[in-house]
This record gives structure tokens, sequence and C-alpha cells, in this order.
């Protein structure tokens, strides 16, 4: 979890986010997305209320409770933003883009490594600056694909190392009573296969995954898409999209309980 290279992906993704929606017409913006009520205005809402709160502390309680209790402030929050003006709410991305890259900037380094409740579970504070990577990847494909645009298959080194990061302290303690290595690989992200002990539930890069009693792997696209609840894994590996090899069951008791959102 290196802090420069999680700012820098912060300040990246709102750019890629901006340069996305200057691009649309106006009408565009009331495109219903997969999610449900939520147009790319919602979308974008959400994306804002989320960095202003991180930088205004007004989230702090949700951020380190559950995923539930986020998603119902969430809920309450979107609505004030969603009906703006277009200039405003890209002036808002803007902003309040800034203001979470400064607040990642500023946070110190032994603050990134605290370990605290989150919503991902017990894990370290810079967990939760990271998931900001990878929140706004995911809902930047929810907006491409409600106008029938591919996902993106750049710059993905720091959602997917995010993703593989994160299973540990979110989908590994509920893997009960089961044993073994799995190996996940995403592919086409230039980030290091991670190898998961599910009976000792730890994780780590690892340059050999063939050697693990079970072995995904696919695009890193399709997997962090499929992991934050879009796609079902079972369909993904019916069309070929990505492998399993090995301990079959192995695998599918993992892939049934991976869900970071």
């Amino acid at each position: 979890m290196n802090k420069d290279e999680i700012v820098r992906a912060i300040r990246d993704q709102r750019r890629r986010t901006l340069t996305f929606l200057q691009g649309l017409e106006p009408q565009q913006f009331d495109t219903p997305t997969a999610l449900p009520g939520w147009r790319l205005r919602e979308v974008i809402a959400h994306l804002i209320i989320t960095d202003k709160s991180s930088v205004t502390g007004a989230n702090l309680l949700a951020v380190l409770g559950s995923m539930d209790r986020l998603e119902r402030w969430n809920d309450r929050k979107v609505p004030r933003w969603a009906n703006r003006g277009i200039p405003e709410l890209l002036l808002g991305l803007d902003r309040w883009g800034r203001g979470m890259a400064r607040l990642a900037r500023t946070l110190p380094s032994p603050a990134y490594r605290l370990r605290m409740p989150t919503i991902f579970g017990r894990a370290p504070a810079g967990l939760l600056i990271w998931s900001r990577v990878y929140d706004e990847w995911i809902h930047r494909q929810d907006m491409r694909r409600a106008l029938a645009l591919p996902d993106e298959d750049v710059n993905l080194a720091s959602p997917s190392e995010f993703l593989l990061t994160a299973i540990v302290p979110a989908v590994l303690p509920h893997i009960q009573g089961v044993s073994g290595d799995v190996s996940l690989s995403l592919e086409g992200a230039a980030v290091t296969s991670w190898r998961y002990d599910l009976g000792a539930d730890t994780g780590r890069p690892d340059d050999h995954p063939e050697s693990a009693a079970a072995r995904v792997a696919g695009p890193a696209p399709s997997i962090i898409m499929a992991a934050s609840g879009r796609d079902p894994f079972d369909e993904l590996r019916q069309d070929g999209t990505f492998t399993v090899e090995g301990d079959q069951d192995l695998a599918a008791r993992f892939l049934a309980k991976l869900r970071v959102v």
C-alpha cells in the first residue's frame, strides 16, 4: 500500500472521469444505469458526496461501520446533488476530487498503516483512502455501460491491486470451514498474482500461482466488475471469460464469497 501511488491514482481516476463526462451530450446525463434508480446523475452525485464527506469527515461513522450503514447514508445524500445543473456537477467533481487528493497526500504515512474497523473489516486506514480509486473506476464503467460503451482496459493496476489487497480483510473471514490456497491472477493489469490461504485468512503477492491448489485467472476488468457485484462469476466462468484450474470446489467456494464493494 504505497501512499504516493495511491495519491497519483486518485488524481488519475478523477481526471479520467471528468474527461469522459465532458465529452457527453446534456441528455446523456439522464441515462439510467443498471444501478436501481440511478441515472448517470446519481452516480456523479455519489462520487461528489463521497469525496466531500471524506474531506469534511461527515461520513466518518459510516465508513467505520457496516456496508449497509454506508449505503443508507449514501442514499440520503445522493438526491441533494443529483438534479443540479451539469456545470455544477462537473465543478463539484473537480473541486472535491482535488480536496480528496489533498487529504490523501496530507495524511501521514503511519496513519495509512493504522489498523481499525472499516467497512472492509479490520484493516489499515489507508485501505479506505485507496478504495476511492476502486470505487471510481467501477462507477465509471457503470456509466459507460449505460451508454453501451465497453469497459476500460487501461490503467488497471491500482484498482486491481486494491481488490487483491482488500480480499484479505473483506472476504477471507467469511469463508468458513475451508482450507487450501487459491491464487487469483488479474490479467492485463500489470500486477502480481496473489495467493490466499483460506484456512489461515491470509494473502500475499505470489510469483508462482501455478503451485496453488486452485488457480483463478481472467481479465482484470471482468473480475473487478464481478467482484463488485455487477456480473455473476458463474456466468463469466461458463462463457470462458476467466479460467479455473486445480481444485474446482475450492475455487467455487472462494468465488462464491468474492464480493468487495
